[in-house]
């Protein structure tokens, strides 16, 4: 979508999956005990909820505002849970998954292999990878796995 073509009903969707859907997930563990049990928790975010980096991506052009805008909800989620979720020492970081080949990113087949999209099975290595090193130093941060380097808000 763009400014001519707004998609309000599709991007509050997307808010109640992306945005609301980890809040609700992490409240109910809250609400069944299970952060007792000082779990790590992990949100699959993405890239798209950069602010910074959509100066460089979506340059000039804007766009696909429903997603990008819930993707940044979603990391403001995450900071805020990680404070609240400080003094009971659980951990919470946001893992951008990086460009992986699924059927999600087909359309951009044809970019593949020039911006290294990866088969599911090596992302979600990586994913697992940047999982186990997760500690409360590293909560409310937002992780790229491809490289294991922070993300700007």
């Amino acid at each position: 979508d763009n400014l001519d073509t707004v998609q309000d009903e599709a991007a509050l969707q997307q808010y109640q999956i992306q945005a609301l859907g980890p809040l609700r997930c992490v409240g109910a563990m809250k609400a069944a005990g299970l952060l007792d049990k000082k779990p790590k928790i992990i949100i699959i975010s993405s890239q798209a909820g950069s602010t910074k980096w959509r100066f460089t991506q979506n340059k000039d052009k804007g766009g696909d505002y429903g997603h990008h805008m819930s993707r940044a909800a979603c990391n403001m989620c995450a900071v805020l849970m990680s404070e609240e979720l400080k003094s009971m020492e659980v951990p919470i970081v946001m893992l951008h998954p990086g460009f992986n080949r699924t059927t999600m990113t087909e359309k951009y087949s044809a970019i593949w292999d020039k911006e290294g999209a990866v088969p599911a099975e090596e992302g979600a290595k990586r994913v697992l990878y940047e999982s186990s090193k997760v500690t409360m130093k590293s909560s409310g941060k937002f992780i790229n796995v491809e490289d294991g380097l922070q993300i700007p808000f």
